[in-house]
């Protein structure tokens, strides 16, 4: 039994190790692969920067304490004529039970794209287990399009009624429809949207795209009226 012990310990330490390596190679791939994503189309790439979570706005998936939180893997630049940042936002929670010491570390792949005018807020998020219309029958839901498939798989916050009666027209709600469900926000003269995970290259552009597409579909007049207001 004496001899057990020792051999399980250098078990785990080895396991650790192995787990380590494997994440360290798989890290190295990541930023080689981003690296040259940004390269192809002209957009730059840094591997960490110690301000950005500072001056990220409040909200998902921005939770807790800014200085225990990190992005690393920017790729900023312009797409479609917009200006965008996306990166990977790490954001750890220490636990203590008394006795014991954890952390839990949870990371997102972000995407940020700089708008032309400053909008009301509004965030369009995937609904959760118990579906858009029946978190807002138990007072957890927003507004509702009146569309029974979005407003099932969306749950929509906007403090601006009018507004968000607006910005989700038909067109744009049959837009939302036509993609797996993913959540975006404006916050002020942002548009930001985000993924449970790393972010990894091959979402980059796709997200961007999808971004855009929304973009697209706002009404003339609300941007008037942002610019109007600013």
């Amino acid at each position: 039994m004496d001899g057990i012990v020792p051999l399980l310990l250098i078990a785990i330490i080895v396991a650790v190790a192995v787990m380590m390596i494997r994440g360290s190679r798989g890290n190295t791939r990541r930023r080689k692969v981003l690296l040259e994503l940004a390269q192809a189309h002209g957009w730059d790439w840094t591997h960490r920067d110690k301000t950005l979570p500072g001056n990220c706005p409040a909200g998902p998936p921005f939770r807790g304490d800014p200085r225990h939180a990190r992005a690393r893997h920017i790729v900023s630049g312009i797409h479609h004529g917009r200006r965008f940042t996306a990166f990977e936002y790490s954001q750890s929670t220490i636990s203590s039970s008394g006795k014991t010491t954890s952390m839990t570390t949870r990371r997102y792949g972000v995407w940020a794209v700089t708008l032309p005018a400053s909008l009301p807020s509004i965030s369009i998020e995937t609904a959760s287990v118990l579906g858009g219309r029946a978190a807002r029958a138990v007072g957890m839901g927003g507004l509702q399009t009146g569309d029974d498939e979005f407003d099932r798989r969306y749950t929509v916050r906007c403090d601006d009624q009018a507004f968000g009666a607006r910005l989700l027209h038909p067109a744009m709600v049959e837009l939302m429809k036509s993609t797996p469900a993913w959540a975006w926000r404006f916050d002020g003269n942002t548009m930001l949207s985000y993924t449970k995970g790393r972010l990894h290259a091959d979402e980059v552009v796709a997200r961007l795209d999808l971004m855009n597409r929304v973009l697209d579909h706002v009404p003339v007049d609300v941007w008037q009226q942002g610019r109007s207001a600013t």
